[in-house]
């Protein structure tokens, strides 16, 4: 099966954040986006925080049950550090 379809945008990343996300996310103006990836103490929150920069009004959203880092202590870090910057973070 073909999990990516032609439609489907793809931005490779170079650096822990991703100023070509936060650019896309701010000329498309989505009033919602769920983050999910590795890691979440490093690219994870650097690209919340990009994404919320771009999208202020929009809803960020991160899913706990789909992120992870090398050591728990980091990753519930992350998260509460992300959950008081207004990123709403699910299923954790």
């Amino acid at each position: 099966a073909k999990l990516r379809l032609d439609t489907d945008t793809c931005i490779e990343k170079i650096a822990f954040g991703s100023m070509e996300l936060a650019e896309f996310l701010a000329a498309n103006q989505y009033d919602r986006v769920e983050l999910v990836g590795v890691v979440s103490n490093i690219c994870l929150i650097s690209d919340a925080v990009l994404a919320k920069a771009a999208l202020p009004e929009a809803e960020i959203i991160v899913d706990a049950s789909c992120v992870a880092s090398n050591e728990d202590r980091l990753n519930e870090a992350a998260l509460d550090v992300m959950a008081s910057m207004q990123i709403r973070i699910i299923n954790r």
